[in-house]
């Protein structure tokens, strides 16, 4: 299996139903949270994004604490689920990211971070993917070399085929 790396706009349709939602269920339901990865800095993202849907009143507040909920069970809980932080360094390496590709400094250092994960990997470690709606970010990441999913493009049934022919 691969090793799936979430980005914030992936990682939060697991707790809010929307496009994608289903994709993102099935690659729960296939790929181990041991090989799952996101930031400190998805993370909070992520959190972020669930208080900006109730804000906007597209989610019930007993929505929210059960996505917020949930969030923390799986990410924070669950000792499989690998947070990655975010350090200075990949900020600075951010930087030609966001010349290349104009991404936000953000984005520039999550992608920064995620690049240098991978080419850390042993040979003959797992693929890894990035998971991620942000069409910016699939982009810059798919021309940097990471392969990539978007879960708002993929059927559900497709996923194992997908994740296979990695």
């Amino acid at each position: 299996m691969p090793v799936l790396l979430w980005d914030a706009s992936a990682l939060s349709k697991r707790h809010i139903g929307e496009t994608g939602s289903a994709v993102v269920n099935a690659l729960f339901a296939i790929v181990a949270t041991a090989d799952m990865r996101v930031t400190v800095v998805g993370f909070a993202e992520t959190a972020a994004i669930f208080r900006r849907k109730l804000n906007q009143g597209s989610l019930a507040a007993a929505e929210f604490q059960i996505a917020r909920q949930g969030l923390r069970h799986e990410v924070l809980h669950d000792l499989g689920f690998e947070l990655l932080s975010v350090t200075d360094a990949d900020f600075l390496d951010g930087i030609d990211l966001v010349d290349r590709h104009n991404l936000n400094s953000t984005d520039a250092a999550i992608l920064a971070l995620f690049l240098r994960y991978v080419r850390s990997q042993p040979p003959g470690s797992p693929a890894c993917v990035l998971v991620a709606a942000d069409r910016r970010l699939l982009r810059a990441a798919a021309l940097e070399g990471l392969p990539t999913l978007n879960p708002e493009a993929l059927a559900p049934t497709d996923v194992p085929a997908y994740l296979a022919a990695l």
